[in-house]
C-alpha cells in the first residue's frame, strides 16, 4: 500500500504539470473558500498529500475497502492452509499403514494441492493488487477532476504534491491549499 502511495504521489505531480502553463491571473473574490488569491507571482500551491489521504472521505473509504478485501483474502487463504495441514498429518498418521503405491500417489495429491493453494494465493494477490491500482487511478482522477475545476476560478501556474520525503523539502504554509481541497473534495 505504501508503494501505491508513493505511486499516486508521482501519478499527482505529472498530472498537474499542465497547470504550469496556466498565467491568467484571478480577480478578487472568485477563489474558493481558503484559498488565497493574494500571492505575490505566487500562484504556486501545494497539497499535503499525507494530509489529503488522512482527511478525504472517498480515500478512506477506498482503503477501508481495499482492507476488508485483504482481511477476506487472508481469512481463506489462512483456513485452506489449515485444511491442507490437517490432511498432511493425517497422511503422516496413516502413512506407516499404506502401501508404497498408495503413500505416492496420496502425496503426489498433496504436492497437486499445496501447488494450487499457491497458484490460488498467486491470483487472489493479483486480483487486490489491481484492484488497488484501479483505487488509486479513481482516486487520481478524483483529485486532478477537483483541481482542473478549482483552477478555472483561481490561475495557479503550479499545484505541487507535497509528501514527506519527496522532493519538496520546504514549503512556506501560506501556499498550502490542502485544507479548501480537503472540503472541496468531501463536498463533491
Amino acid at each position: 500500500m505504501k508503494n501505491g502511495l508513493l505511486i499516486y504521489c508521482v501519478l499527482l505531480t505529472l498530472a498537474v504539470a499542465y497547470l504550469f502553463y496556466k498565467v491568467n491571473s484571478c480577480t478578487s473574490n472568485c477563489a474558493p473558500a481558503g484559498v488565497t488569491t493574494a500571492m505575490n507571482d505566487g500562484d504556486i500551491v501545494f497539497v499535503n498529500v499525507d494530509t489529503l489521504l488522512e482527511h478525504y472521505d472517498y480515500y478512506i473509504s477506498l482503503r477501508e475497502s481495499l482492507k476488508k478485501k485483504q482481511d477476506s483474502i487472508d481469512v481463506i487463504l489462512k483456513n485452506k492452509g489449515k485444511e491442507l495441514e490437517g490432511e498432511i498429518v493425517n497422511y503422516q498418521k496413516r502413512g506407516a499403514s499404506m502401501t508404497d503405491q498408495q503413500r505416492g500417489a496420496e502425496e503426489e495429491r498433496l504436492g497437486h494441492k499445496q501447488q494450487q493453494l499457491v497458484e490460488y494465493k498467486n491470483h487472489l494477490l493479483d486480483q487486490l493488487t489491481e484492484e488497488e491500482a484501479v483505487m488509486q487511478d479513481s482516486l487520481h482522477k478524483h483529485l486532478v477532476g477537483y483541481l482542473k475545476d478549482m483552477n478555472k476560478q483561481t490561475n495557479f501556474k503550479f499545484v505541487f504534491g507535497y509528501q514527506r520525503g519527496n522532493g519538496i523539502l520546504l514549503a512556506n504554509d501560506s501556499l498550502d491549499i490542502t485544507q479548501s481541497v480537503i472540503e472541496g473534495l468531501n463536498k463533491k
